[in-house]
């Protein structure tokens, strides 16, 4: 896979953002306008996990950007050599020069069981995470943070006052409906978000996907549109493929080739 692709900055940059405005408090960063024409991005570090590879993407897009300086990124609050957090960026609006603290977060949920309200039924593919649980994190942790003394000296150190700081969230995310079921109301959420569906193994398993093709995309190319530049196997390659990540409850994203112009993204979940 070549990290160096720019269709990931892509990607990242054209993923919808979760909602539009405020949710709950919490105010959704609206991207600058980015040209990719021309556009030299450098290489995505392959021996981070998932969430710093996110981080660079997001560093490289904003410095590529003319409306905003980084400040800082990925700064760490200590307390007697005990980590509190850390601040994940800190902008600064060139024109107003307003500072901006962006709490980054780029998402792949399943919507499942009929929990109101719907931001309830977003849950990470493995059930190990969820919408509601990352979202009073950002309202009771992340954000309160930043007015502790630990972080207010730090911030004293970029000449900011905590009360200068305008908190955003970039809060990006791939929503997976039922591979059956009905159309769903998403509301307050942006359906544009929606990228594929999901089924547990067991109907995986039955007649109707035997004549497709897959591929096991890397945790990076999630990211991605499926395209045909890639290697099809069989539906029984696939068994084999994702077998032992089921067994260790990891639900595996596969794509499906339906024809050359027809392919979707799947989670394949264990439970």
């Amino acid at each position: 896979m070549d990290h160096n692709n720019i269709s990931y900055y892509k990607a990242f940059f054209y993923t919808p953002s979760l909602w539009s405005g405020e949710l709950d408090g919490l105010l959704q960063f609206v991207f600058p306008k980015i040209s990719f024409d021309n556009l030299e991005m450098g290489t995505i570090p392959s021996q981070v996990r998932f969430g710093h590879k996110i981080e660079h993407i997001f560093l490289m897009l904003i410095q590529h950007s003319r409306q905003y300086q980084v400040i800082a990124h990925n700064i760490p609050i200590t307390k007697e050599k005990v980590s509190l957090g850390e601040i994940d960026f800190i902008l600064q609006d060139i024109d107003n020069q307003k500072y901006v603290h962006i709490e980054l977060t780029y998402k792949f949920y399943v919507i499942y069981g009929n929990a109101k309200p719907i931001g309830r039924q977003l849950l990470g593919p493995n059930l190990r995470d969820s919408f509601h649980a990352k979202k009073e994190r950002i309202k009771n942790h992340q954000i309160p943070l930043l007015k502790t003394s630990e972080a207010i000296s730090v911030l004293e150190r970029f000449n900011i006052k905590t009360s200068e700081l305008v908190h955003q969230v970039c809060f990006k995310s791939q929503l997976f409906i039922p591979f059956t079921g009905p159309n769903l109301d998403l509301a307050p959420f942006n359906s544009n978000c929606i990228s594929g569906r999901w089924i547990p193994f067991q109907e995986f398993r039955s007649r109707y996907f035997f004549g497709h093709r897959y591929y096991l995309p890397s945790k990076l190319e999630w990211l991605l549109d499926p395209h045909n530049g890639v290697d099809w196997v069989s539906h029984n390659d696939i068994l084999d493929m994702i077998s032992s990540g089921l067994e260790n409850k990891n639900s595996p994203l596969i794509w499906m080739k339906l024809s050359d112009i027809s392919m979707e993204k799947l989670f394949i979940v264990w439970w």
